[in-house]
C-alpha cells in the first residue's frame, strides 16, 4: 500500500455530455469513501498522473452538497463548513477564496463531470491511499482488499483411480480399469523456509512484478481420496502466508482450480511424476489472466503440434514396476508461434556457454523434450519484440511452463534453482556459481519474475534454503 500525494478522490455529479480530456486507461479502477465502496456510473481514470473520479457519487457518499452554476459552468461542493469550487476547464480548486493548484483540469467525461480527487482531500481533510495491487483508492478509512486466489477452490472427484494396486518406492500405483496411474502422494508442508524466500525474493527485486505459482501433483485430482494428501489446503495455507507479508509486488497465482476444471484431459502423465505440456498450459493461461501486462495465450488448437507414442516416464525407472511399463502413452509436443533461439549457461554471468538449445524438441522420447531438461540457465530471445522480459526460477515443473511464455516474451531466462549456491542437483559443476537475484536483474532488467514449483521444491529441507541463498542480503 502506497501513500499517494497529487492523486485521489471526489467529484462532483455533472450534467453535461462532452468527451474526457486525454483520458488514460481506466475502468479497473475502485474506490472507497469511508470504508464502503463507491459505485461509479462512469470511469474513473488518471490524467496527468491525478487520478480523476465523477464527483456526484463520492460526494454523496461523504454527505456533501453540490451546488451546479450552468451559466459559469462552476461547481460548488460543500461538507460541514468547508466548500470549495471547480470551474470546468479550469486546473485550480477555489478554497477560502484563493486558488488552489490541480494536477488537472476539471472536464466532462460522458454524462459526469470529473475533478482531481486529491482536491476534495486536501478541502475536506481526508487521508488518500493507493493499493496499486487491486488498483484501488481510500478517501479516510482503508480496506484490506488481499483476497487469496485459492479461497472457493473445489477440487473434482469425477477422475479418481480408487482401485490401489500398491505403492512401489515413491510410486502409488492405482488402477482404473486396465488403466494404471502412477503417483506422488505427499502434502504441501511449509516450515516457513520456503514462504520466506520467496518474499525476500519480492522485496530483492521491487521494480519486477513477481508471481509464485505452486503446482499440485496428479494425485490432487486422480488419487482416491482416503490416500490422498490435501495438497489444496497446503497450498492454501502457503499462499495465505505469503499475501500476509503484505508486500506490493507479490502475486499467487492458483493453478489448481483451473487443472481441476480441466482434468478430464491430459493434464498429468500416468507414467511420470510430471503434468503434461497441456497441464502446463491452461496453469500458464491462468498467469496470463493474473499478469495484466500480457497477452491472452492463443487456444492450444492454433499451435503447431507433434503426437509422439510409446512414451514411458519416471514413474517406470522410480518403481521398477511392470504396470507402469505396459502403461505407455502419448508425449504431446505444441511448439511456440514466435521465432526464437535458446543458449544454456553454467554461470548467471552467461560467460560459460554449453550449448544451443530448443524450447520443443521432438527428437527426445522423454521429459527432456522440454527446454532440453534442467541446466543452470537458458536464455531464449524471441522475435515477439514487445520489450518485456521474464525471469522463471523452477524446478522442473518449470520446462513445459517456460515453453508457453516465449509467446509472450521477447527475453525469456529461466532459473533452476538447484544448481546454484552450492546445489547438488545436475552434472554441470553448477553449484559451485553464486546465483543473487538483484545482481542478475541488473543485468538483465526483467520485468516479471515467477517461481513456478511442486509440492518438492515447498517441503525439502534443502530447496527452499537454496531459494533463500538467491537474495542479496541476509
Amino acid at each position: 500500500m502506497k501513500r499517494i500525494t497529487g492523486i485521489i478522490l471526489i467529484i462532483l455529479a455533472a450534467l453535461c455530455s462532452m468527451p474526457a480530456w486525454g483520458a488514460e486507461s481506466g475502468g479497473d479502477i475502485r474506490l472507497f469513501a469511508k470504508g464502503e465502496e463507491v459505485i461509479l456510473p462512469q470511469a474513473a481514470y488518471f490524467e496527468n498522473e491525478t487520478l480523476m473520479v465523477p464527483l456526484r457519487p463520492v460526494s454523496d457518499a461523504f454527505g456533501a452538497a453540490c451546488e451546479w452554476d450552468e451559466e459559469n459552468e462552476r461547481i460548488s461542493v460543500t461538507l460541514e463548513s468547508v466548500t470549495v469550487h471547480f470551474k470546468i476547464g479550469s486546473d485550480e480548486m477555489i478554497k477560502y477564496g484563493e486558488p488552489v493548484p490541480m494536477g488537472a483540469p476539471v472536464c466532462y467525461s460522458g454524462d459526469y463531470a470529473m475533478a482531481p480527487a486529491d482536491a476534495l482531500a486536501n478541502a475536506f481533510g481526508y487521508p488518500i491511499e493507493w493499493d496499486e495491487r487491486n488498483r484501488a483508492a481510500f478517501l479516510g478509512e482503508v480496506v484490506d482488499l488481499i483476497v487469496n486466489p485459492m479461497d472457493g477452490t473445489v477440487v473434482t472427484d469425477d477422475y479418481r483411480y480408487n482401485n490401489f494396486i500398491g505403492r512401489y518406492g515413491i510410486a502409488n500405483i492405482f488402477s482404473n480399469g486396465d488403466t494404471y496411474f502412477g503417483m506422488e502422494i505427499m502434502g504441501v508442508n511449509d516450515d516457513g523456509d520456503y514462504a520466506k524466500g520467496i518474499a525476500n525474493l519480492a522485496v530483492d527485486v521491487p521494480e519486477a512484478d513477481v508471481y509464485n505459482i505452486v503446482v499440485p501433483t496428479a494425485q490432487e485430482f486422480y488419487a482416491p481420496n482416503d490416500r490422498r494428501a490435501d495438497q489444496t489446503a497446503g497450498i492454501t495455507a502457503l499462499y495465505n502466508d505469503l499475501l500476509g507479508r503484505n508486500i506490493p509486488n507479490l502475486y499467487t497465482v492458483n493453478a489448481v482450480q483451473t487443472l481441476s476444471d480441466h482434468a478430464a484431459e491430459k493434464i498429468y502423465f500416468n507414467t511420470d511424476h510430471h503434468w503434461t505440456q497441456k497441464g502446463a498450459y491452461y496453469a500458464y493461461a491462468e498467469y496470463s489472466r493474473v499478469n495484466p501486462n500480457i497477452a491472452e495465450l492463443d487456444p492450444l488448437d492454433s499451435y503447431y503440434t507433434v503426437n509422439k507414442y510409446g512414451f514411458v516416464g519416471s514413474m517406470y525407472s522410480f518403481s521398477g514396476s511392470s504396470y507402469m511399463s505396459r502403461s505407455a502413452e502419448m508425449l504431446q509436443l505444441f511448439y511456440p508461434k514466435p521465432d526464437y533461439k535458446g543458449a544454456i549457461y553454467r554461470d548467471p554471468y552467461m560467460n560459460s556457454y554449453m550449448s544451443s538449445v530448443r524450447a520443443v524438441n521432438s527428437g527426445y522420447d522423454s521429459y527432456k523434450c522440454f527446454i532440453g531438461g534442467d541446466y543452470p540457465l537458458e536464455v531464449y530471445k524471441t522475435d515477439v519484440n514487445n520489450g518485456r522480459k521474464v525471469c522463471i526460477i523452477k524446478d522442473s515443473y518449470g520446462n513445459p511452463f517456460a515453453v508457453w511464455a516465449l509467446n509472450n516474451y521477447e527475453e525469456v531466462y529461466v532459473v533452476d534453482y538447484r544448481m546454484f549456491n552450492g546445489g547438488s542437483y545436475g552434472s554441470y559443476g553448477s553449484g559451485i556459481y553464486t546465483f543473487k537475484l538483484k545482481d542478475f536483474y541488473d543485468r538483465v532488467k526483467f520485468d516479471d519474475l515467477i517461481i513456478i514449483g511442486y509440492p518438492t521444491t515447498v517441503n525439502s529441507s534443502d530447496l527452499p534454503g537454496k531459494i533463500c541463498q538467491m537474495v542479496t542480503w541476509d
